[in-house]
């Protein structure tokens, strides 16, 4: 099933965690019905804006698959408001991160989150669980005693 022109259902609720661990991972119609938000409010005018393929590490999470990974239980994942991205054609996951966060900006197009995380990829959530978009640009990395923190702005 189509979410919008450039984005299917199988690759936002696609979880290899989910696959090994044999977990169902099948998002409701509610959770659908949120990933199209997603789809057709954040993800694809990115897609549209980088004008490259973008790749899907992370969609949709049920809440097995979101505790199986670590996830937070407030996850935007666990909602289907939420995608870990990257763009291997545009450059560095940073690089990525502040075009997005610059054109998102610039197009006045709303979102929640913009994480860039670990260095590794870039979290875009349209909303949080109370449906608000706060508009907050995060850098998540870890710390030496192995928990996370996360810093104000692309750093």
């Amino acid at each position: 099933m189509k979410l919008s022109p450039n984005f299917t259902l199988a690759e936002l609720s696609f979880s290899s965690t989910a696959t090994r661990k044999k977990l169902d991972n099948t998002p409701s119609d509610k959770n659908t019905a949120n990933l199209i938000l997603l789809c057709t409010g954040l993800l694809q005018p990115i897609r549209d804006i980088v004008a490259k393929p973008i790749t899907v590490n992370s969609g949709y999470r049920s809440p097995s698959v979101n505790l199986a990974v670590g996830g937070s239980v407030t996850s935007a994942h666990r909602f289907g408001y939420a995608a870990d991205i990257n763009c291997y054609a545009y450059g560095s996951s940073k690089q990525f991160a502040e075009f997005i966060v610059k054109e998102l900006r610039a197009r006045n197009i709303k979102f929640d989150q913009i994480i860039l995380e670990f260095n590794q990829w870039v979290h875009v959530a349209i909303y949080n669980q109370q449906k608000q978009q706060r508009g907050q640009v995060l850098t998540a990395r870890t710390m030496p005693n192995g928990r996370t923190e996360y810093l104000s702005g692309l750093v």
